[in-house]
C-alpha cells in the first residue's frame, strides 16, 4: 500500500512538470529522529522517503513553491513486561511501530552562488497533514491506532546543479517535523521528528 501512494504521487508530479517551466522534482531519501514520546520509541530511522515538485517564481530562482510527499517506519522492541487482559494477564517481549505519512505544500528562499546557476543554499516552511498509524506486536496480539494531525516543517538545505547545462543534480537538507498526532489509546503525545535528506533531482531550467 505504502509503495502505490508513492507511486501514484511520482507519476502526478512528473504529469505537472512535464507542463510547467523553471521547475523541478526530487526524490530523496529521508532519515530521521525521534524527538516526542520517546518511551514509545526512541530508535533513530533509516526508513523513509520523501518526494516532491517545485516551480520557481521568477528568472532570478530566489522563490519557490510546492508539494512534499514524506513516508517514513520507525520501530523498537521492548523487553518483556506483564500486559492485563480482560481475561488475565500476559507476560511477553514485544514491538512497538508507527508508520508515518505526511503531505505539506511548501514555499522556499534562495541564496545563489556563484555565478554558473549551480549552487542554491535555500531556508524554506511546509504546512500540511500528518498521518500515523500506531502498532504495539506482543505474542498473537497486536494494539493499533491511527491518528491525523497537522503538520508544520520548517527545512534549510542546499540544490547543487551536476554541471551548468545539465538537467540533473542532487539535494540535502535537514528539517524538523512537528505535528499534532497523537493517540489516546497508547498513550502517545503530539510527534516531532528531526530529519535529514538526501536525493536527486530532476531539472527543468
Amino acid at each position: 500500500m505504502k509503495t502505490k501512494y508513492i507511486l501514484s504521487i511520482a507519476f502526478m508530479l512528473l504529469i505537472v512538470r512535464a507542463e510547467a517551466q523553471e521547475n523541478f522534482f526530487y526524490i530523496n531519501w529521508n532519515g530521521n529522529i525521534p524527538l516526542s514520546s520517546k518511551e514509545y520509541i526512541d530508535n533513530a530511522s533509516g526508513r523513509g522517503a520523501k518526494i516532491g515538485y517545485r516551480f520557481f517564481f521568477g528568472r532570478d530562482r530566489r522563490f519557490s513553491a510546492g508539494v512534499d510527499f514524506n513516508w517514513a517506519q520507525y520501530d523498537q522492541y521492548k523487553p518483556k513486561e506483564t500486559f492485563e487482559t480482560e481475561s488475565g494477564a500476559i507476560t511477553t517481549d514485544y514491538f512497538n511501530y508507527i508508520y508515518q505519512y505526511g503531505l505539506t505544500a511548501s514555499s522556499q528562499y534562495y541564496f545563489p552562488l556563484g555565478e554558473k546557476d549551480r549552487f542554491f543554499p535555500y531556508v524554506g516552511l511546509g504546512l500540511g497533514v500528518n498521518r500515523n498509524e500506531y502498532n504495539v506486536y506482543y505474542n498473537i496480539y497486536t494494539d493499533s491506532d491511527k491518528a491525523f494531525g497537522f503538520l508544520a516543517r520548517p527545512e534549510a538545505g542546499i540544490l547543487v546543479r551536476i554541471g551548468e547545462r545539465r538537467r540533473m543534480g542532487v539535494m540535502a537538507a535537514v528539517h524538523y517535523d512537528y505535528s499534532t498526532n497523537k493517540s489516546d489509546e497508547l498513550d502517545y503525545k503530539n510527534f516531532s521528528t528531526v530529519g535529514f535528506q538526501l536525493g536527486i533531482m530532476m531539472l527543468q531550467w
